[in-house]
């Protein structure tokens, strides 16, 4: 598949994680970044198919790094996965209101993970 994928996660294992997971779907383009200000300046120097984004991290959290990534015409219809452990209703209908496209909670179930990120890239 000639997709290229944005992962940011701070969190090493579940960064690697993620990656194994897109490579088992055979997308092999991916570019990682450990918070969303540095996902940000490398999605200026290459525009991803999709974001996949953890929620809590320093520097930039998930959020921000989505209100920041829809300031930028080129990357403003990039579809963007939230996931994290952030589970509450609350905070759930929060990310989807500000136009997050879809969201899944960790730990990652790899069924439910392809299938999200299928339908996000219209596979």
């Amino acid at each position: 598949m000639d997709y290229t994928v944005c992962v940011v996660e701070d969190e090493k294992v579940s960064r690697k994680m993620t990656i194994e997971l897109l490579k088992k779907m055979g997308i092999t383009k991916i570019v990682a970044s450990t918070n969303g200000e540095i996902a940000l300046q490398k999605l200026k120097l290459q525009k991803a198919d999709l974001i996949i984004s953890d929620w809590h991290m320093p520097i930039m959290d998930g959020l921000e790094f989505y209100k920041a990534v829809k300031k930028e015409v080129d990357l403003q219809d990039t579809p963007f996965l939230m996931v994290t452990v952030e589970d509450s209703k609350e905070r759930v209908v929060e990310a989807l209101k500000l136009g997050i496209r879809d969201y899944i909670v960790k730990p990652l179930s790899s069924k439910s993970f392809e299938g999200k990120v299928k339908s996000l890239l219209k596979i």
